[in-house]
């Protein structure tokens, strides 16, 4: 299957309701995990995790908990995306470690991993920390420009954001192999926890289906916002 540019997977990438039954070739599925781990995200600490589900039984309770939609049902693959607010801590140190290894930790990025990192993601007991510490930030924001340092609702809206960056170049990079997806955003979050086991910060962001559109597969014509309601210049 020829590969697509960037281009033609952008204006091909849909979202696939029906599936054929097809399996998604290993080293297809490989290559698009291996470019989406390469996504952007929030001081470069990639708190997603792909968790890839083969196993049957926990594939039937994973249809059941997206609500058996048909996207879910037919598709020959289904990857479980999880944003994890409490790896700060062991990223943030794989990072040091890495740069020191290499010899190019430079004084600037130790400072801002050791100690802006640990103030920004570190919420206290029962999270009482945080809004001592968004309110401290409001009022110096009034003098001069400060970044919000986090409540636990604010450190869970960045680390879905960055999650949110991984899934979408995971379906661009699946589309330019010439497969599609289908993100899935409808599904019972407290089942889905269940299920996968997560530990304490972590959820599901989405799940997304993967596999080759059946005949009918895209039910609906695009249909996009007029440019002017979605960009503008100041």
């Amino acid at each position: 299957m020829p590969e697509l540019t960037f281009q033609e997977a952008v204006e091909t990438r849909r979202t696939v309701r029906t599936f054929l039954p097809d399996p998604v070739p290993q080293d297809v599925l490989e290559r698009a995990l291996d470019e989406a781990l390469r996504a952007p995200s929030s001081s470069n600490l990639q708190p997603w995790e792909f968790v890839i589900i083969r196993s049957e039984t926990v594939r039937r309770a994973a249809n059941a908990v997206c609500l058996d939609q048909l996207p879910v049902r037919s598709a020959p693959v289904l990857i479980a995306l999880v944003a994890h607010r409490e790896t700060w801590r062991r990223n943030r140190d794989e990072i040091l470690r890495t740069f020191e290894a290499r010899g190019s930790l430079r004084p600037s990025m130790g400072s801002y991993y050791r100690r802006i990192i640990p103030t920004v993601y570190t919420t206290g007991p029962f999270g009482l920390l945080g809004p001592l510490k968004r309110g401290l930030a409001r009022i110096v924001s009034l003098f001069r420009p400060t970044p919000n340092l986090g409540t636990r609702g604010d450190l869970r809206v960045m680390v879905h954001k960055s999650t949110a960056l991984a899934a979408a170049t995971f379906m661009l990079a699946l589309r330019a192999e010439g497969y599609d997806s289908c993100p899935i955003e409808g599904f019972d979050p407290w089942r889905a926890q269940a299920l996968l086991g997560l530990p304490r910060g972590a959820e599901v962001c989405m799940f997304i289906a993967v596999g080759q559109r059946a005949e009918g597969g895209v039910w609906w014509e695009r249909v996009l916002m007029p440019r002017d309601w979605t960009v503008r210049e100041l």
